[in-house]
Order: structure tokens, then sequence, then C-alpha cells
């Protein structure tokens, strides 16, 4: 908790000494926060988890390409289906969601934000908070206990740097938007067994939340309506998805030990 505040905390810091392009995204801040987060938080957990845990990798639920390829599509359907949904009810009650520039650019725009997204805020998080801080927590803890505890330091962090950044008037909006968030991720890396999935809910949201309100993609019409529909839902029934996708509810009680390698 201490490394990933430090690392997230001090980017801020550095966000001063690079260029920020107006009205776009993926400038040379974004790409520098981006890089470096991932830079630190990687090598971060990694020593962790073999200089103090002793235990191998693999413990902490993120497989290799070959296995994360199922679990990262149905994360990503978990947040896709709900909030695609919530576009469908969202339209009807008379929001609108409009391209602001040409398909080309839309493209690949959202091909740099994927990418961006995935190494600055979805891959860390996902490995820091899912990964390693639940798994640890699941061995001394009852599962639905772990799942609510990473919550609540997920939530201490995100909302934490938000305060630092932005004050103390961003409080109200970013607390529930982090615990229901931490709560919907503990249950689908508990549901799965494999922080990918987790990976892949968060990269839908991410993009999708960056793609209508930072990015200037698309003209947002009835920006409530969308908001309580196709953002929503998602955390409302992302859980209840994942579990019709690999046809299992988990094991919510008992600890789950962590075994010495070999």
């Amino acid at each position: 908790m201490a490394g990933a505040v430090l690392i997230w905390s001090s980017l801020s810091l550095l966000n001063d000494l690079l260029p920020v392009e107006p009205g776009g995204g993926g400038d040379l801040t974004h790409w520098m926060n981006a890089l470096v987060a991932f830079a630190l938080a990687v090598p971060m957990v990694w020593a962790a988890r073999r200089y103090l845990d002793r235990r191998p990798w693999s413990g902490l639920g993120l497989t290799g390409p070959c296995e994360a390829c199922w679990p990262f599509l149905v994360g990503a359907l978990s947040w896709l289906l709900p909030a695609a949904l919530g576009l469908g009810i969202a339209l009807v009650l008379g929001a609108s969601v409009t391209p602001s520039a040409p398909a080309a650019q839309i493209v690949l725009s959202l091909l740099v934000l994927t990418l961006l997204v995935l190494l600055y805020e979805a891959v860390p998080e996902e490995l820091i908070f899912r990964g390693y801080l639940f798994r640890n927590l699941s061995t001394a803890l009852s599962a639905w206990l772990a799942v609510v505890a990473q919550a609540v330091l997920f939530t201490l962090w995100g909302t934490g740097l938000w305060v630092f950044g932005n004050g103390w008037e961003v409080l109200a909006e970013r607390l529930p938007l982090f615990f229901g968030m931490g709560l919907v991720l503990g249950g689908i890396r508990l549901v799965t067994g494999n922080v990918w999935a987790c990976v892949g809910f968060h990269l839908a949201f991410q993009v999708a939340a960056q793609a209508l309100l930072t990015w200037v993609l698309f003209e947002v019409d009835g920006l409530d309506t969308v908001m309580g529909t196709v953002f929503l839902l998602p955390f409302v029934l992302g859980l209840t998805v994942t579990m019709m996708f690999v046809r299992d509810t988990g094991i919510w009680s008992g600890r789950v030990p962590d075994p010495v390698e070999g």
C-alpha cells in the first residue's frame, strides 16, 4: 500500500514537468504516467512476492498469455454486456451518444487509449489489489471478508489520491465509486480465480469512461442519464454476468492457503 501510494502520488508531482495537449488524450504526460506506473508497480509486486512472501508468482492469479485470454474476455464482457443494456435504456430515455471525430481517428484513439489504460491503470492496479493484496488477505480472512478488505484498501488509496490532487469536494463522488468498483472486482477475482478477468473489466470501464468524458471522441447529450445506466448497470450486474460465463458462484467462505513453491 505504501509503495502504491508513493508511485501514483509521485506521478502527480511529475506531471507539472511535461506539457499537456488541451482537448485531447494520449499526450506526453499520459504516456509518462502509464510507463512509469507500469515500470514501478510490476517489479514492486514481483519483489514483494519473491522476497517478502517467498511464494511463487503463480499464486497471484496472473496467468500466462494462453491461459489469460478466456478470463480476460469474461471480465471485459461482464462490463460491456450490462453497459450495452444501459446504453439501450439511455437511448430510450432520450439520451444520445454521437461521434465527434472521423471514424479512423476514433479507432486509432481507442487503440492508443486501450494501451494506455492497460499500462497505467488496469494491469498495475489489478496486480496490486486483486492480485497481491487479495492473495495475502485471503490466507488470513474468509474469502468474502478478503473481498471487502481489499475493496476498503482500494477505496482508501484511490479516493485519497483524488482528494490529494483535487480537494475534498471530490470525496462524495469518488468514495462510493472506488468502493463499489473494489467490491465487484474482488468478487470477479474470487469467482474466476484469475486477475486477468479483473483486468478485462477494469479496462472496458476505463476505456469507455475516458473515451466519452475525457478524450472528446463522442458528444454525449443527457450525460446524467448515460452515467446512471451505462456506467451503473455493470457494477450492479457485472458479477452476475461473470458467474453466468464461468458457471460457478465461487466459494465465499474459508481461507485460501498460499503454498510454498515445490
